[in-house]
Parts: C-alpha cells; sequence; structure tokens
C-alpha cells in the first residue's frame, strides 16, 4: 500500500531531526513511503531548515511553510491539499516522537488485514522520570490510555488511516486525532490499536503543565461531543472506572499516590475543560507551547523503546455508523 507520512510541526527545530532520520529508516516491506511531508506551521525558530537539510537529496520529501500559525489542524488540511494522491494510507506523526523502525509497517499491515478498519493507533510510550511525581502520572495516563485501547481503541500521537477517507478537518478543532477518529466511523469503518507500534515521547515535566495539557484536551473532546456528538473511549466514564482499578492493582505504595494524584488533576481538568468548551467553544485552535513536553531527552538518543509480551491487539467495541505503484521514499 502506498503511504504518505505528514509531520505538523511548530517550533520544533529541537526535535525535527530525530523524528524524520526515523520515518526514514523505517522498515518496510508492504508499505510503501511515497513521501514525508513536513507542514512548518508559524515557526520563529529553524524548524524548517532543519526539515529541509534531512530531506536534501531525497525526492518525496517535501517542506511546506505556514508562515501565520493557525492550529495543527489548519497544517493537516494544508497537507490534504497538496499531498500526493497515490497514498492509499496516510501517517499523521508528532513532531516530538520517537519511531520504532517497523511501526509504519506495522500499522499499515493492520489495515490491510483489517479492511474494515479505516484508522489505526500506534502506542506511545514516555521516557518521564518515574522517580519524580509528575513524571510517575505521565507514565500512569499513558498506561491507562494503552489499557483502554485495548478495550475501545483511541488514537494518540501516531496514526494511520485510508486516505480517501479524510479530505478535510474542521479547523474550530483541536484535537487532531479524535476528529480524523469522528470522520472515520461516521463513513461506516471501525478503529484498530496495534500496541507494538510504539513511539516514544515525552510529557510535561511540571504540575501547572500537566495539568494545562489535560484541561485543554478535556476541552477539545468535550468540544467535539458538543458540536459532532462524537465521544472519544477516554470520556466513557464506566470504561475509565474499570481501566483505573485494573492498573492501581498493579502499582506500589508511591504509583497508588501518583495515581490518585493523576485521577484528582484528571477531574478538575475536566469539569474546566467542560466550561471552556461550552464558554470558548471552537473560538482557540492555537495553544502556549509546554515547552516542558519539546525535550525527548537524552534518554531517547538513538535508544528506541522495546515493549513486548502485549494483550493481542483490538478492534474498536463500539459499531461504526452505517453510512501506481512506486518504491519507497
Amino acid at each position: 500500500m502506498n503511504v504518505s507520512i505528514v509531520v505538523p510541526a511548530h517550533n520544533e527545530a529541537a526535535n525535527i531531526r530525530r523524528v524524520l532520520t526515523a520515518l526514514l529508516a523505517q522498515k518496510t516491506s508492504f508499505a510503501q513511503i511515497l513521501e514525508i511531508m513536513v507542514v512548518a506551521s508559524g515557526c520563529t525558530d529553524d524548524t524548517a531548515n532543519v526539515a529541509r537539510d534531512v530531506g536534501r537529496g531525497r525526492p518525496g520529501m517535501h517542506v511546506q511553510v505556514q508562515e501565520r500559525r493557525e492550529g495543527k489542524v489548519a497544517a493537516i488540511n494544508m497537507y490534504l491539499r497538496r499531498r500526493d494522491p497515490r497514498a492509499e494510507v496516510i501517517v499523521l506523526c508528532s513532531a516530538d516522537l520517537d519511531v520504532n523502525p517497523d511501526v509504519v509497517e506495522k500499522m499499515v499491515c493492520f489495515l490491510r488485514d483489517h479492511p474494515k478498519v479505516g484508522m489505526v493507533g500506534g502506542r506511545p510510550v514516555p521516557n518521564n522520570d518515574e522517580s519524580k511525581l509528575v513524571g510517575r502520572m505521565v507514565h500512569l495516563l499513558w498506561e491507562l490510555h494503552h489499557q483502554v485501547s485495548l478495550e475501545v481503541p483511541k488514537m494518540g500521537e501516531i496514526v494511520a488511516f485510508r486516505a480517501p477517507l479524510v479530505e478535510h478537518v474542521s479547523e474550530l478543532s483541536v484535537v487532531d486525532e479524535a476528529s480524523i477518529e469522528d470522520i472515520v466511523r461516521s463513513k461506516g469503518y471501525a478503529l484498530g490499536y496495534v500496541p507494538d507500534a510504539v513511539v516514544t515521547n515525552h510529557g510535561p515535566e511540571t504540575l501547572p503543565e500537566y495539568f494545562e495539557q489535560r484541561r485543554r484536551i478535556a476541552r477539545g473532546h468535550y468540544w467535539l461531543e458538543f458540536a459532532f456528538g462524537y465521544e472519544v473511549a477516554t470520556l466513557e466514564r464506566g470504561l475509565l472506572a474499570k481501566t483505573t482499578v485494573r492498573v492501581a492493582r498493579d502499582q506500589d505504595r508511591v504509583g497508588r499516590i501518583a495515581l490518585a494524584a493523576a485521577i484528582g488533576t484528571e477531574v478538575a481538568a475536566r469539569v474546566l475543560g467542560f466550561w471552556d468548551a461550552r464558554v470558548v467553544g471552537g473560538k482557540h485552535r492555537t495553544w502556549q507551547v509546554l515547552q516542558s513536553t519539546k525535550t525527548l531527552g537524552a534518554q531517547a538518543n538513538g535508544a528506541m523503546t522495546e515493549v513486548v509480551g502485549e494483550r493481542p491487539r483490538r478492534l474498536s467495541a463500539r459499531p461504526a455508523p452505517q453510512t501506481r505503484q512506486k518504491d519507497s521514499l
């Protein structure tokens, strides 16, 4: 299957070389990577120049520049207008990740093997310091995300979807993956989760930034529910409660304290996020960058994350609404 990859980026000069190098080094057999497009959105640093340097001599690597920052979804829409029309699968990758060398192949093969699935997500694993309270909270948050996704897939950080399904995403949205989930499901396709398609990310290092991130995500999810009637998996209270109990059983005393702190923070963030969604609605498309999330750190340099022994891959438990070949880059 022909694949096009988009990397939206705002002031990611410190990370863009790492993620592009990892994407260029993908080991593929069935997936044929036609292009990698970076959309440098309102950057005031060297993001575009670094990306051009990485792509020098590679005709399938493109850099598009948005002079003004208009939000991640606007960057995605620019890409959708200019992408290679031969692509059968689109991979949307955050710019601040490390990507294991088999991620693209695993996600594309999942789509090949499950024709009723329109979109799949990989598994983000943070590299924050677990000896610190916020670092442990970040790890627990993504473990909860993983456990929820094993039951009902919830997309994040890196996703792949069938190209013909998505032509445009509402630019009022600030939760791009969730909005694409809604589009895919509205066209009768299910969601899938590939837990062994692992990427490394870095969560907030301070409690104020952690809270701000959770609040903005809650606001985006509630707005999507209000505007389009679509509820992401992590808003399903019963599923979340069951998952939280399961994760809590595996924690030591410090882990349970961190989990309690994460739950308290999440409740407060969702209350304010709900208010934001009702009052602010879709008026706010860009956010202040959380600086501590933009440095993967020495742990990620040249060291990919390996996760083994995962439970089988799952398809979405919720019923979906009824409604020329080229060498790899």
